[in-house]
């Protein structure tokens, strides 16, 4: 912090001197001041300052596995001698943070090697610790600081020329990213990816999956609006991208697709509405989303079908095989394909690894032969669609890499390939006047962040 408070006090006391000693003009004394060139030498100092700067700032981060402790992650991001005993210390008896669990993450940011600030943060809370230090291995400062104090809403506008991808890098990143503000560093080039990727990612895979086609249906002239959260690390400097809180795809060749958040409780699912998730909704509450997607997997090829007679690879006779098996790598991803609760999670004989997930309307399903189930999970948790809850694997009576994907409606198997699936619930009586009253605040809001008035679509006929 020294470092760049003297860099920028060398800087003002150049340009100070600048301004102070140079010859007034004459027509003596040669041509006049050019003064945009110096603007210019200006920026390119101030450039060369700020990748100086982002060069002397280094972020280590770990995340607890299973068995993880403190300890080991305090070691893990370099954090030694009396730092360590300084952190250990705080953490536990004066910030309570007495124990971690698996998906718990800590950050220690250096500049220029020295240690500046210790981060902790709980996977299953709203916010991080924080433990500064000083020139010297004592703390200064600790705290525990809220999400509500470095999470903000950024409205972005974004003309389609070619790629969503390119519309995205074009005018979605915001130009605080970095601390810098400018792509100086390896870090921060993968940083920019990074946002950019997520940001894609939940509005083509997420939000609009089932009413756009980002491959045929993207023409250039296309608008689209977005209303997003960001995480803005009030000591790193840094921006990062979180989710996408309304949406709106104005087509050039006519037509328009929106997403309208809206906060719920699955009663039906989680008993006394202890979950409170956030779904999208088309103006009329209809849901944007079916209520399951076709695959558990994110690529894989059909192995076997649904089928009530099938030679069994590995027991050598004739059974019915109630699922889809799809081949996948090792480790790949398994999605929940729908929102649900885990009812089983555990060995089940020939299933091997097996995951059950209890959804509305009568429907339950099943992954199995995973080699693992993801963390942070256990029987009764919620979970959502598209939410990775296990990996491909091979246990139980199989022959290779695959999962065994089921489906029951009302305790009967049903083939998940012929199935036709229902669209998820869309809202209705008191959820459905608080969204129609929430919509107008929603846009009135909106439409002053992005300093004009959003679009909307045509009124339907009568």
């Amino acid at each position: 912090m020294r470092s760049r408070i003297l860099l920028i006090s060398i800087f003002l006391l150049a340009l100070g001197a600048t301004f102070l000693f140079r010859k007034p003009h004459s027509a003596a004394s040669g041509g006049a001041w050019h003064f945009q060139r110096q603007l210019e030498a200006l920026s390119m100092f101030t450039d060369s300052l700020n990748a100086i700067l982002a060069d002397t700032l280094e972020i280590r981060t770990a995340s607890v596995g299973e068995g993880g402790t403190l300890g080991a992650l305090l070691f893990e991001t370099g954090i030694e001698g009396s730092r360590y005993l300084s952190c250990c210390d705080l953490f536990i008896d004066s910030l309570g943070w007495t124990s971690v669990r698996v998906g718990d993450t800590l950050e220690a940011i250096y500049a220029r090697d020295t240690l500046c600030e210790v981060r902790g943060r709980p996977r299953n809370r709203r916010g991080y610790f924080s433990i500064v230090f000083g020139d010297s291995a004592r703390p200064v400062d600790w705290r525990w600081v809220p999400e509500e104090n470095y999470r903000r809403l950024r409205a972005v506008t974004l003309a389609v020329t070619s790629t969503v991808w390119e519309s995205i890098d074009d005018s979605g990143v915001p130009p605080d990213l970095t601390p810098t503000g400018h792509i100086v560093t390896a870090r921060d080039s993968i940083r920019e990816v990074a946002y950019i990727k997520n940001f894609e990612d939940q509005l083509a895979n997420r939000l609009f999956v089932y009413d756009i086609d980002f491959y045929y249906d993207v023409q250039p002239g296309d608008s689209v609006w977005v209303l997003l959260e960001e995480v803005r690390y009030p000591g790193s400097m840094e921006t990062s991208f979180s989710r996408i809180v309304a949406a709106k795809y104005d087509f050039a060749l006519g037509g328009m697709t929106e997403a309208i958040p809206f906060f719920h409780r699955p009663d039906s699912l989680a008993p006394g509405g202890t979950v409170v998730i956030l779904d999208h909704y088309h103006r009329d509450g209809a849901s944007l989303r079916t209520m399951f997607i076709k695959m558990p997997v994110p690529f894989g090829r059909v192995s076997s079908v649904y089928s009530d007679s099938r030679m069994h690879p590995v027991l050598g006779y004739t059974r019915a095989h109630r699922g889809i098996d799809y081949a996948a790598p090792m480790g790949t991803e398994i999605y929940a394909v729908g929102d649900g609760i885990i009812t089983f999670r555990g060995w089940s004989g020939g299933y091997g690894n097996i995951v059950r997930v209890r959804h509305a309307n009568g429907y339950e399903t099943g992954y199995g032969h995973m080699s693992s189930f993801a963390s942070g999970q256990e029987v009764g948790s919620y979970v959502r669609q598209g939410d990775v809850i296990g990996f491909i694997g091979t246990t139980g009576l199989s022959t290779g890499p695959h999962v065994h994907f089921e489906m029951k409606l009302n305790g009967e198997y049903v083939n998940p390939a012929t199935e036709i699936l229902p669209p998820a619930n869309p809202l209705e009586d008191q959820q459905l006047e608080l969204f129609r009253l929430q919509l107008p605040v929603l846009e009135s809001t909106w439409g002053r962040m992005t300093g004009g008035s959003l679009p909307a679509p045509p009124p339907e006929d009568e």
